[in-house]
C-alpha cells in the first residue's frame, strides 16, 4: 500500500511542476480546459490516499473499531503503514482541508463584494463605462457578467484598440473564465504543489481571451498594441498615485482583468505565436491521470483487503 500511496502523491507533486510547461505546449483554451479538471482529479486522488493512510491508524482505536466489523488489535498487527506516517497523513489532510475551506470562503466573499459593487450597473451582459480616472477594465463573474471599463482606460486608446480591449473582455464573459480560475485556485488550496498550476491557468485564461479578441478583430498586432497600451496606462497611473483602486473595486481574484497576468509574455505570444506540441501535451496529462487513477484504485483495494483481513469473524473486539 505504501508504494501506491507514494506514487499518487509523487504524481500530485510532479503535476504541479510540469503544469506550466504543459500550459505552454497547448493552445490556451485547450490548456485551461485540460489542466483544471486534471488538477482537481489529482488533488482528489491525493486526498483519497491520505485519507486511506490515516484511517489505517484511526481504525486501530477501539471506539472507532466498534463502528465496523474489524478488530483493532488485528488491524494494528496487519497495518502496512507505520503509525507515525499515518499521523502525518492525517495532519496534512486536516491542513489542506482548512486551506480549501478558507480559500472557498475568501473567494465567496470576493464574489459577493463584486456583485454588490457591479450587480446594478447596467443590464446583464452590458458594457458599463465608469467615470473614473483610474485605468481599469474587467469582466464580472456573474452568469451573465458585465464588462466594466473606466474612462481612464478608454481615453488613451484608439477606436480600434477599444474594440480589441472589449473583445478580450467579452471572451472572459462568454467562457466564464472567472470560474475556471476559481476551480484552479481550489485545486491549489487542496494541494499546495499545484500553486504553479494555478498561476499557469490564470495566464492561459488571459491568453485564451487574447486569442479570441485577435480572431474577433482579425488583427493580432492590434490586440497586442491595445494590451500593451492599456498595461502602460495602468502602470503610469500606479506610479502617479500612492494607491490604485479601480471604481468599482474588482475584488481581487473574482474578476478577470484585461491587464492581468504576464502582459509582456502575452504581447509576445500575439506577435510571435509559440510553437505548440498538442499531442505530446495531451499524452502527458492522460498518462499522469492513468497512473494516478491506477494508484488510487490500488490503494482502495489494498485498504479494503487490509480491513477484511482484520475482520472480527474469528477475533471479537476486546
Amino acid at each position: 500500500m505504501i508504494g501506491s500511496v507514494v506514487v499518487v502523491l509523487a504524481c500530485a507533486g510532479a503535476y504541479g511542476w510540469v503544469a506550466p510547461a504543459l500550459a505552454r505546449s497547448l493552445p490556451p483554451a485547450l490548456a485551461t480546459r485540460l489542466l483544471v479538471p486534471a488538477g482537481l482529479a489529482v488533488s482528489a486522488a491525493a486526498w483519497f490516499v491520505l485519507a486511506v493512510t490515516a484511517f489505517t491508524w484511526i481504525g486501530q482505536d477501539a471506539e472507532i473499531a466498534e463502528l465496523g466489523p474489524w478488530s483493532p488489535q488485528r488491524l494494528r498487527a496487519l497495518a502496512p503503514i507505520a503509525p507515525a506516517i499515518a499521523e502525518i497523513a492525517l495532519g496534512v489532510l486536516a491542513v489542506v482541508c482548512v486551506r480549501t475551506m478558507l480559500r472557498l470562503a475568501a473567494r465567496t466573499r470576493a464574489l459577493l463584494r463584486i456583485h454588490r459593487a457591479c450587480g446594478r450597473l447596467g443590464e446583464p451582459g452590458a458594457v458599463v463605462v465608469v467615470d473614473s480616472d483610474v485605468p481599469d477594465a474587467f469582466a464580472t463573474p456573474e452568469a451573465t457578467g458585465r464588462i466594466i471599463v473606466t474612462r481612464g482606460m478608454l481615453a488613451p486608446l484608439t477606436d480600434d484598440e477599444k474594440a480589441a480591449l472589449l473583445a478580450h473582455e467579452r471572451s472572459h464573459v462568454r467562457h466564464r473564465h472567472s470560474w475556471w480560475i476559481l476551480a484552479a485556485d481550489v485545486a491549489a488550496a487542496s494541494n499546495p504543489f499545484l500553486s504553479r498550476m494555478s498561476q499557469a491557468v490564470r495566464h492561459a485564461v488571459e491568453r485564451w481571451a487574447d486569442e479570441d479578441a485577435a480572431a474577433d478583430v482579425a488583427n493580432r498586432r492590434l490586440v497586442a498594441r491595445a494590451l500593451a497600451r492599456a498595461a502602460l496606462t495602468r502602470q503610469a497611473h500606479t506610479r502617479a498615485v500612492s494607491t490604485l483602486s479601480a471604481l468599482p473595486a474588482r475584488a481581487d481574484g473574482a474578476a478577470t482583468a484585461a491587464v492581468g497576468g504576464d502582459v509582456p509574455t502575452r504581447v509576445q505570444a500575439l506577435i510571435d505565436p509559440p510553437t505548440r506540441h498538442v499531442r505530446a501535451g495531451i499524452a502527458a496529462v492522460v498518462a499522469l491521470l492513468v497512473v494516478v487513477t491506477v494508484g488510487g484504485a490500488t490503494v482502495e483495494r489494498q485498504g479494503e483487503h487490509l480491513f477484511e483481513q482484520a475482520t472480527t469473524t474469528s477475533a471479537p473486539h476486546h
